[in-house]
């Protein structure tokens, strides 16, 4: 039966990301969370210990824990270290980002944007969003994708290093793992690859239903300040991803680090592949924002017309009062008696509408993610370049 609570109802609703799916039904009969409390910070400590712990006592076992070369070292493997960071940052962004979205959302109404009309429409985006966000099949595929990026990136490893690792060795032309290998070949890996791809996944939902909601019918102002006819607070939205970002951005500076701290490798060889992840990430979070752009196009087209054709008859009939024989003289006038204040309120009202921008995303909506992602990139430039050069680096970078 269709949902036709009022708008001021429907604030009240449950917009949730995180609470859907068989990975959350496994936690929740765990007692790892509950319904009203995801419980990230003691998941996060939880998790950490139960991926890597047992894989550097397993180390341990076997003479890999520490030593001479750092291949054969998981204490030295820096990479290991990425992955566990990734994995709390995964699990702690859960709590705030159920939080941040469902109010991002429900400013729709709040603001006035979304019209009682609108309402059915954002009943099914909710349902659509709860059905693609709690998919057993979607979550089945990640599980498996899991498992095969686990064995790639481990059959990666022992490629690349035939006289063998802390995880494993080639004999014989095949790989073979020791205790350690198996553990985060079964355990830890397919939990960080799992992890990310369900936030991938979430990321993709959350698209989606931006998608479904900019179909809905929504009530923008052309003068609206922000210049986004209102919408600029969606705008705001990669703030959620913070964490992501800064996880995405670990593994891969962990990969450089070794490169550069046991490889001897310039960190001035890894920058294009560190400008293109950095490129990618703005892009991403940027395209959600873009179903929005034929209303905003539309907006402004609409807004030039009427706020062109209105501010020329206020014009012609300012004329009429205020300049004696004009051409102007005698025409009517459409907001009473035009003065200097009027004039200026209309044209400031013109320029509004005229820099109503395309996209509901400004420099400033971007800019945490590009530091979160930037911060483990200049742990590894400090390796080789004065902490003080790079900050002056970062900040001419952020004042573009």
């Amino acid at each position: 039966m269709t949902d036709t609570k009022p708008p001021q109802e429907a604030q009240q609703v449950t917009w949730t990301f995180n609470r859907q799916g068989p990975f959350y039904r496994l936690q929740r009969r765990l007692g790892l969370l509950t319904d009203t409390d995801l419980a990230a910070g003691r998941r996060a400590v939880l998790f950490l210990l139960v991926a890597w712990v047992p894989a550097i006592l397993l180390a341990a076992l076997t003479g890999n824990a520490w030593g001479d070369h750092h291949e054969r070292s998981i204490l030295l493997d820096f990479s290991a270290y990425a992955f566990a960071i990734a994995i709390v940052a995964f699990l702690l962004m859960e709590q705030s980002s159920d939080r941040r979205m469902a109010w991002l959302v429900r400013q729709f109404v709040a603001t006035g944007i979304a019209t009682p009309k609108a309402q059915p429409c954002f009943t099914r985006a909710r349902l659509q969003l709860e059905r693609r966000s709690g998919s057993a099949t979607v979550e089945a595929v990640l599980l498996v994708l899991s498992y095969l990026l686990a064995f790639g990136w481990v059959d990666a490893g022992l490629s690349r290093v035939p006289t063998g690792t802390w995880f494993g060795q080639v004999v014989d032309g095949a790989p073979r793992l020791n205790y350690a290998g198996w553990w985060i070949v079964l355990v830890a890996l397919p939990l960080f690859w799992f992890l990310l791809l369900r936030w991938v996944w979430r990321f993709a939902t959350w698209g989606l239903l931006l998608r479904d909601i900019a179909q809905c019918d929504l009530r923008l102002v052309a003068t609206h300040p922000d210049r986004c006819g209102g919408l600029a607070f969606i705008g705001q939205y990669p703030k959620t991803y913070l964490l992501f970002a800064f996880a995405i951005s670990t593994v891969v500076s962990a990969t450089v680090l070794k490169q550069v701290v046991f490889g001897g490798a310039s960190m001035m060889a890894f920058k294009f592949a560190w400008i293109g992840m950095i490129l990618f990430l703005l892009a991403a979070f940027a395209a959600p924002l873009f179903f929005f752009a034929p209303l905003l196009v539309g907006l402004k087209r609409r807004g030039l017309s009427t706020y062109g054709a209105l501010v020329s008859r206020h014009n012609l009939a300012f004329e009429a009062r205020w300049i004696p024989g004009s051409a102007s003289e005698g025409s009517e006038d459409p907001l009473g008696s035009p003065d200097m204040s009027s004039l200026a309120d209309l044209a400031a009202g013109y320029e509004l509408v005229k820099n109503v921008r395309a996209v509901p995303l400004t420099k400033e909506s971007l800019m945490p993610v590009l530091i979160a992602a930037l911060v483990p990139v200049m742990a590894v430039a400090a390796t080789q370049v004065p902490v003080a050069k790079i900050l002056a680096e970062v900040k001419g970078l952020l004042l573009l």
